[in-house]
Formats: structure tokens, C-alpha cells, sequence
């Protein structure tokens, strides 16, 4: 018999969750339990990752044997109290059984464990480089930016490079980059996107030791070891060759730290036009001023960023507000500006954030009717409250297709044209025999086939919903033909 808390069991199935990249009705899937002189482990893995949590100590009764529980006996017996114990013994080759108290009262749940096989622990990296833990928080802000499908490249993954210890991810329309930390080996490598490292479970304060094997990215943090399958036979872009030097910036926007809260409390507030993509208007004229539209006739409302200021020239252009935001979320107070035409850039002593601006469409002006709303001053001895903004936009139910083309993306165009080898020496995709590499494989074009063929399968699920409806219809129609003509036979049998 081995032991284990209701706490313990609530953690890891939510790690072990996110790891394996598993939803909840994946109840499945299998964890094993291994107790030795060394305390508990509990292991689970399939072919994306494996993960393991260490449990020091005497867990009970020390026994090699491996006893397996299910997500679904992990979900019965979890609870939010370190010290409510939950005893795990297999009753019999073919029976697991849990039990534990529930506020004082019996629990127990037992499963069938005869047809599950227990797989062999992946091995160790021969050498770890330990890094702070600040590592944690750059692997979470790198695998938000990178998209959970991949194009040409592999840009679904999040590339380390041991040279300079150096983290990079990009969806082509923006690019994060940190540096400083240690990788063990010579060769970049990729690891898939995956939401593991924002687990709250996981040690914030504490190293994190690195390594790699023939197959997997290692990451162990406290009690944590997680194998993470590498993307061997992707290739990743370029991404440095898109990133503008610090002293060719025109124009640098300056956010005191009480904007930077207002904006991140606004602008996902402001009203946005549905064929726009999230534009706002950074209008750096004398004041640091956003101005965004609704649709329709909706004025367009001016936001004064009053404790900000601008160094450089005047510049008015457009940008997605969800950059924005993101680079205010990452904690930069700097930003640089060239012309629109040129990737936004945000950097300090270890990282660089960048994306594209909206090069298409005439920057927004206020007129007349312009809503305005300023940031609270910081200077005032008794703060008084942020000005009301304006609600949130409702989201469409059904969103409506944009019509328009897709904006230009100077990022993308950039990545495109320089492509490195192949990560970790593995093969060149397959060569286009089309011969049009230029504007059939490019981002924009990709995305806009994709967009046509989208339009397409829902075209098609309508007509085809159309026509069940027709079928349904036509069906009780006929079964009410038949109902009307039995009636009849049977009233005439009556008269006769």
C-alpha cells in the first residue's frame, strides 16, 4: 500500500494535465506509483512528454511493485487539505483500490487495472546547466507567443540556443527573444508549445537544471522532472535578422509605471471595428494620446496617457492593441519607433519584444464628436479615481468574415526569406514542385488560403444543415401522409 495526499493528487493531476497536453475528459490515462527507500514517485507519459513528481520520505510501505491509478481516481479523491491522506493498494493483479475520509466520511474508488502497462522511465541527460528561476517565467511568456500550429517552420515551438543561452518565439506577427541563461550542448533545439510552465504548482523560487537527450528537452524544478518531446524535423526562421538596432529608432514613446496599469485597464475596453484587427492609432503629437473606433458611426475615443511622455520626432500609426497590451503585460516601459512601415520594438537588458504595425488603412484623428478619457495624474497629492471607460465590446455570437486583405506583415516577409539549416541536422522539408515558393508558401498567402478554404467548410456545413432539415421535414411530412392514410382506410372499413 502506498500514500499519498488529497492535495498532492489535486496537483499533479492538473500538472501532469498540462504536460501531457490532455483535456479533462481524458480520464484515462494512467499514473503510476512507485514507492522505494527514496520516498514516492508518481509518473505518467505518452508520446508528447513524461513527467514525474518526487515525494521524499517513507511513503508507506516501500515496495518496487508498480501500482497504476487513472486521472478519473486522481479527480474522486482530490482535495485542497495537505494532511487528508488517500492509501493507494492493489487489492489484486486485475483491482486498484483508493480509499480515504471526506469530511470524516468513508471514501473509497476502485477501477480495473488489468490491462494497463506500465512504459519505462525515460533516461537522464548525461549533463544539466542550472539556471535561475526566472527561467520559469520566460518559457511561459515565450510558449504564449509561439501558435499552436506550425506553417513553413516550426514557429509552433519555442527555440533554445545554448549560445548565449538564448530563448526565441514568434507567430510572425510578433517576436519575443530573452538571453542569459544555460543550455547544455552546441545545437539548438525545439520544444512544443505547451501551457506547463505557467503551471501556479510549480516552484517559482527555486533553479531550474536543463538538459537534453537524444529525444528530449529535460526540465527539473524542485520535486518536478518533465521530458519533453523535441521537434527534431522542423526548421525555425531566422528571427534575428528582422530585429532593428537600437540607435536607428526615431522616436521612443516613455510609460510612467501608473500608465502602464491604466492602459492595461483600458485598452482591452476600447471599441474596435470588426475589419480592423484590434487597430488603435499611437499618436505621439505634442501628447501621448490611443485613439480607437467602433464600427459604423461611432466617434472615435481618445485615451491621454497624461504622466507619459515622447523623446524624438512626431510619429502617428497603427497597431494591433493586443501587442500592445502584451508589451505592457511583459513590464516594458520603453518603447521604439521608426515609421509604420517598420516592426514595433520594445527591449531591455536581456530581452526584446517586437511586432508588426498595421500598414494598411489611414491613421484615426479626433474630430468633433471624440470621446476623450485621461490617465489619472500621478502627481496629485490625494489620487483621485481613474475616469470611466467605456465597456467592454460584446463579442459577436457569430462573427462576421472579413472581406478585406490581410494586412501586409514585414515580420513574416522578413522570416521567409532567410531560413536556417535544419534544427538538430534533421532533413529539409519537402521541395514545392509548384515552383512558387515566394508567394504560395509565404505566411499571408498560406492564411488566406486557409481563410478561403474555412469559408468553404462553412458554406458547405450550411448547405448541408439546410438539407437535413429538408430531410427531416420531408421525413414527418411523409410519416404523416402514412398516419392520414391509415385513418382512412380504417374509417372506411367503419361505414362498410
Amino acid at each position: 500500500m502506498l500514500t499519498i495526499s488529497r492535495q498532492l493528487a489535486k496537483q499533479i493531476r492538473s500538472v501532469f494535465r498540462r504536460a501531457l497536453q490532455i483535456s479533462a475528459s481524458q480520464t484515462n490515462q494512467v499514473v503510476w506509483l512507485a514507492g522505494d527507500d527514496s520516498g514516492l514517485r508518481l509518473r505518467t507519459q505518452n508520446w508528447r512528454a513524461t513527467a514525474e513528481y518526487h515525494l521524499p520520505g517513507s511513503p508507506g510501505t516501500a515496495t518496487s511493485e508498480f501500482i497504476p491509478v487513472t486521472m478519473e481516481a486522481l479527480a474522486a479523491c482530490e482535495g485542497t487539505k495537505s494532511d487528508e491522506p488517500v492509501s493507494v493498494e492493489r487489492l489484486t493483479d486485475e483491482t486498484v483500490l483508493l480509499r480515504w475520509d471526506d469530511r470524516s466520511i468513508p471514501q473509497t474508488f476502485q477501477f480495473d487495472a488489468k490491462k494497463l502497462r506500465h512504459d519505462p522511465r525515460p533516461v537522464l541527460p548525461e549533463a544539466w546547466a542550472s539556471n535561475p528561476p526566472r527561467l520559469l517565467t520566460a518559457l511561459s511568456d515565450t510558449m504564449k507567443i509561439a501558435p499552436p500550429d506550425a506553417t513553413r517552420f516550426a514557429i509552433n515551438c519555442v527555440q533554445l540556443r545554448p549560445d548565449g543561452g538564448r530563448l526565441a518565439a514568434t507567430d510572425t506577427h510578433q517576436l519575443l527573444i530573452e538571453s542569459g541563461f544555460a543550455f547544455p550542448g552546441n545545437s539548438d533545439v525545439l520544444i512544443p508549445r505547451t501551457t506547463l510552465f505557467g503551471s501556479r504548482e510549480l516552484p517559482g523560487d527555486q533553479s531550474i537544471d536543463v538538459g537534453f537527450t537524444a529525444n528530449h528537452g529535460v526540465f527539473r524544478v524542485g520535486s518536478w522532472t518533465f521530458w519533453l518531446t523535441l521537434e527534431k524535423q522542423g526548421r525555425y526562421p531566422g528571427v534575428e535578422n528582422i530585429i532593428p538596432a537600437a540607435d536607428s529608432a526615431k522616436t521612443r514613446l516613455h510609460l510612467s509605471v501608473e500608465d502602464l496599469s491604466y492602459l492595461l485597464e483600458v485598452v482591452p475596453r476600447l471599441p474596435t471595428e470588426a475589419d480592423q484587427e484590434g487597430r488603435v492609432t499611437l499618436d505621439l503629437n505634442g501628447r501621448v494620446v490611443l485613439l480607437a473606433k467602433g464600427d459604423g458611426p461611432a466617434p472615435v475615443t481618445q485615451v491621454v496617457l497624461r504622466n507619459s511622455h515622447r523623446s524624438g520626432d512626431e510619429v502617428r500609426l497603427n497597431t494591433d492593441r493586443r501587442f500592445l497590451v502584451h508589451a505592457a503585460q511583459l513590464g516594458f516601459r520603453e518603447i521604439e519607433l521608426r515609421d509604420p512601415e517598420s516592426p514595433i520594438v520594445c527591449r531591455d537588458e536581456r530581452r526584446v519584444y517586437l511586432w508588426s504595425g498595421l500598414v494598411d488603412g489611414p491613421a484615426l484623428e479626433a474630430g468633433p464628436d471624440t470621446v476623450q478619457f485621461e490617465s489619472p495624474l500621478a502627481t496629485t497629492t490625494s489620487p483621485r479615481p481613474a475616469r470611466a471607460v467605456p465597456p467592454p465590446r460584446r463579442a459577436r455570437t457569430t462573427p462576421e468574415r472579413n472581406s478585406t486583405p490581410m494586412p501586409r506583415n514585414r515580420i513574416a516577409e522578413t522570416l521567409a526569406a532567410s531560413a536556417p539549416p535544419p534544427a538538430n541536422g534533421s532533413a529539409s522539408p519537402p521541395p514545392n514542385h509548384n515552383g512558387d515558393h515566394d508567394h504560395r508558401g509565404s505566411f499571408n498567402a498560406i492564411l488566406q488560403q486557409a481563410e478561403t478554404a474555412k469559408t468553404s467548410l462553412h458554406d458547405a456545413f450550411s448547405q448541408i444543415n439546410l438539407l437535413i432539415g429538408l430531410l427531416k421535414r420531408h421525413r414527418r411530412q411523409s410519416k404523416l401522409m402514412q398516419t392520414t392514410l391509415a385513418s382512412l382506410k380504417q374509417l372506411q372499413t367503419l361505414d362498410v
